[in-house]
């Protein structure tokens, strides 16, 4: 056979300039360098080939590449190209060895007389095949077989491949010939991912990258060309906003690489597939022509075709993201409108026939099928309150009006209650006065079908009406109305609707009035009017148990705030929202830290977590464990419980979350990083005021003005503090000044500057106020603690400008008498001077 040597194919390949050393796997292959076989297995764009260069050209040993092609696939070449293989970079075997292989002896002896060369070299060898999945001829199987069985101790084998092996791998395994490298490790991690994108320096830049980790699934290919796409600037970009600027080369990748190698039938059964988030093979067979789709899955992972199982019994599979939206950009290039919506159809219709009605909505509505999926609304509205899918009942609802589909009233205005609970304000007031306006035209609400849903359209009028002027008379009328329908004629009625799906505490809702509290006689009123009424045992009355237990804790009523957050406690788990329950486990950890019970605080929060699976308010009670941690003084506790919150947030959610900003703007002041604290202070407030969320408001006036203070910009920080303060004032707060323990001392100067009259700019806060939570104050000012009561007398008058005559006067004592206490004076603040003592007495007392 004449053969034509292609040097890049014994040589080891090139890799481009920078490129990122896997440090992590180098280690690996360091620490196993002595077996025999080194398999790396994963799909395309997994940076195989790459390692292996890295890693050899590291360790500086004798190498023998082999790349392997699809014409390589004959034993006879295969053969030809090995022995040249050798003979290029290591052994001169290669006129002897073609000499006996032109005798056509069996392949063994071939083999055997290679193997008593390799024996003769006195270093180490490595011999590289890549891309052995080119390899499908069973003598080339045997082949390998025999070289790895009977391989010198000085030679090692390594095998790059995109499949399964048809070799002894189990025999192989259990002698410990083998270490196998798997897409799991070869995947980059967090590590990794920062490093490629050398522009990220501190945690809080990595825990954005979080979320593209997870879109990618660390396939390297795609990160690759996202940062080609994105120029490297990924930071403000939604995972949605990443995939459309890199979704044109991501595409052609797969194109070229994957599908277009495939076979046909498979290639059409990928694209149809691709519409479904969960790979279920019976759901898959009703819109594949004829593939057994259990066993093209079983297939498909085994040729680590960018699939994985994710759920054995029965088995169900899920393409990586990247692929699947690449599969899905093609289905939609090559299939006419009509087939498109006829497999949408048939995929929705099975999942819906097997009451897995969220991915049958899903599919419908992703399918343009909007029709079927307002009939399957409809008929599950009940299972998908009941089963907490009240955000996706909103965003179908919305698709639904975009697409100009006309929406049931029931479902109207249960959609009202989810934008309330997401603080669409303005939206939900939008349905309402739809709903107005139909109800003039149509008097929709007397209709036997909508008595459920207008006695709830009754109760939000109602209760947001109290909340906005606390008149209770009012308030009877939506919420005392019995409702006219026997309850078990009404599905509807059995609704449990949820308030909130985001806030960490009940202030902050639309229930709430985002802060502006009602006085504590007006919240028992209406609990009463709540417990006198039908709705009793309904949701809304746990809420308001909840509301008026925040709202003792801010008034410092810590042993009534105990008792009513228990009941509210136990509506939230009865009726299953953690939007109620978790919000009364973080009250209730703040009365322990306020008592110093850090211990039971988070235990207490350990018990949160467990009664809830939703990974939104797991990542809210780790929030509250790094403050709990920061009120301890342990700040690096406290910083490794807040970097885990984006294990369950995706960072772009977290990082817009009022609590996350403040937690993370304290742990910064913590560590004396002002400039990022002040930053954060200053973005919470912006966000504050667009929301008019008074507790954030006021949170975040205190964290700007102790940053202002930490930097000496005292009247920058007072402004800032009375701001607040005024806030507070208003609306009656108080336990949020008195937690900040870094506001004592900038408290302590503008009490000082109001006393001295001063301030008169500052009037419009009571002195009252001020002196209020000053009582609070345990760490006394440094200026009071070690002076006796005619200490501070003659500090105050020395600061106002008197001479020693004019105090004595005033004092009815002798000069001598106040020199010896100036004398003293000066010891206790460290001051050789009259004049330094003036200027520190006027310091601190605020002149």
């Amino acid at each position: 056979m004449d053969m034509v040597w292609v040097k890049s194919k014994v040589t080891i390949p090139r890799t481009v300039p920078n490129v990122l050393e896997r440090k992590k796997l180098f280690s690996i292959l360091s620490n196993n360098r002595m077996k025999k076989l080194t398999i790396i297995r994963s799909a395309a764009g997994y940076g195989k080939t790459t390692l292996l260069s890295l890693w050899l050209k590291h360790i500086d040993e004798s190498v023998a590449w082999f790349t392997i092609d699809q014409n390589d696939n004959d034993p006879v070449r295969f053969l030809k190209y090995l022995i040249h293989t050798l003979s290029f970079s290591i052994l001169n075997v290669e006129q002897k060895l073609n000499n006996i292989l032109d005798e056509t002896p069996p392949f063994e002896t071939i083999i055997d007389t290679l193997l008593n060369d390799l024996d003769t070299y006195k270093e180490n060898i490595h011999i590289v095949f890549d891309n052995f999945q080119e390899i499908h001829n069973p003598q080339i199987h045997q082949i390998i077989n025999r070289l790895i069985e009977y391989l010198p101790a000085n030679a090692r084998i390594y095998i790059t491949t995109r499949t399964n092996l048809e070799l002894p791998l189990a025999k192989w395994r259990v002698k410990g010939w083998i270490l196998e490298v798997g897409t799991g490790q070869l995947c980059f991690d967090l590590e990794e991912l920062q490093s490629f994108f050398n522009s990220v320096t501190n945690d809080e830049q990595k825990d954005a990258l979080k979320p593209l980790l997870k879109t990618t699934g660390g396939w390297i290919a795609g990160i690759q060309l996202i940062k080609l796409s994105t120029g490297g600037m990924i930071g403000n970009l939604s995972s949605e906003e990443i995939l459309a600027k890199a979704s044109s080369y991501i595409h052609e990748y797969f194109m070229q690489e994957i599908l277009l190698i495939l076979p046909q039938e498979l290639q059409d059964f990928l694209l149809r597939t691709s519409i479904l988030n969960y790979l279920d093979p019976s759901v898959c067979g009703s819109i594949t022509n004829g593939l057994d789709s259990l066993t093209t899955f079983s297939e498909l992972e085994k040729n680590c075709l960018f699939i994985e199982q994710v759920q054995a019994h029965p088995p169900v599979y899920r393409y990586q993201t990247l692929f699947r939206h690449a599969l899905q950009v093609e289905f939609q290039r090559q299939y006419s409108y009509e087939m498109i919506t006829s497999i949408y159809y048939e995929a929705a219709t099975n999942l819906c026939q097997r009451e897995d009605y969220v991915a049958a909505i899903e599919l419908a509505l992703n399918g343009e099928l909007y029709k079927l999926a307002h009939e399957w609304i409809q008929k599950y509205l009940v299972e998908i309150f009941a089963e907490g899918h009240t955000l996706l009942f909103g965003q179908w609802i919305q698709k639904l009006r975009n697409a100009q589909f006309p929406v049931d009233i029931n479902m109207l205005v249960l959609y009202i209650t989810t934008l309330f609970s997401t603080h669409e304000i303005d939206q939900a007031n939008k349905i309402i006065e739809e709903l107005l306006f139909k109800q003039n035209k149509w008097k929709w609400r007397e209709g036997s079908q909508f008595i459920a849903v207008s006695k709830i359209f009754e109760i939000i009028h109602a209760y947001i009406g109290y909340m906005e002027d606390g008149d209770i008379e009012k308030a009877k009328v939506g919420l005392q109305t019995r409702v006219n329908v026997r309850k078990n004629k009404s599905s509807l009625y059995h609704i449990s609707l949820k308030y909130n799906q985001f806030e960490p505490r009940i202030l902050c809702t639309f229930v709430g009035a985002k802060g502006k509290f009602l006085p504590v006689e007006k919240m028992d009123e209406l609990i009463h009017v709540l417990n006198e009424s039908e709705i009793r045992e309904r949701n809304i009355t746990g809420v308001t148990y909840g509301l008026l237990a925040e709202i003792l804790y801010e008034i410092n009523d810590l042993d009534r705030a105990s008792k009513e957050l228990e009941i509210g406690l136990q509506y939230g788990l009865h009726f299953q929202d953690p939007g109620l329950f978790i919000p009364m486990y973080l009250l209730k950890a703040r009365i322990y830290m306020t008592k110093k019970q850090f211990e039971e605080a988070h235990l207490l929060l350990l018990e949160a977590m467990k009664e809830t699976d939703k990974p939104y308010w797991i990542g809210m009670v780790y929030i509250m464990k790094a403050q709990s941690y920061l009120l301890e003084g342990n700040i690096s506790y406290a910083q490794e419980e807040f970097f885990r919150v984006t294990d369950f947030i995706n960072y772009r959610i977290a990082s817009k979350n009022p609590f996350y900003l403040l937690v993370q703007g304290k742990i910064l002041y913590a560590k004396n990083q002002l400039e990022e604290a002040l930053q954060i202070a200053i973005r919470l407030k912006e966000g504050a005021t667009q929301e008019k969320q008074i507790v954030t408001l006021i949170e975040a006036g205190l964290l700007e003005a102790i940053c202002h203070f930490s930097f000496g910009k005292e009247d920058f920080a007072l402004t800032v503090l009375h701001d607040a303060l005024e806030l507070g004032v208003s609306y009656g707060y108080y336990r949020t000044f008195i937690e900040e323990d870094s506001i004592w001392p900038l408290l302590n100067k503008y009490w000082r500057l109001r006393q001295h009259n001063k301030g008169d700019t500052f009037k419009s806060v009571p002195l009252a106020y001020v002196n209020k939570l000053l009582l609070n104050d345990s760490t006394e000012d440094e200026f009071f603690t070690n002076f006796t009561a005619r200490e501070k007398d003659v500090l105050q008058l020395l600061a106002e400008g008197a001479s020693n005559k004019e105090i004595a006067q005033q004092l009815q004592l002798t000069e001598g008498t106040i020199r010896i206490y100036l004398t003293e004076i000066y010891s206790k603040i460290g001051v050789k001077s009259r004049t330094k003592a003036i200027l520190w007495a006027k310091e601190w007392l605020g002149f």
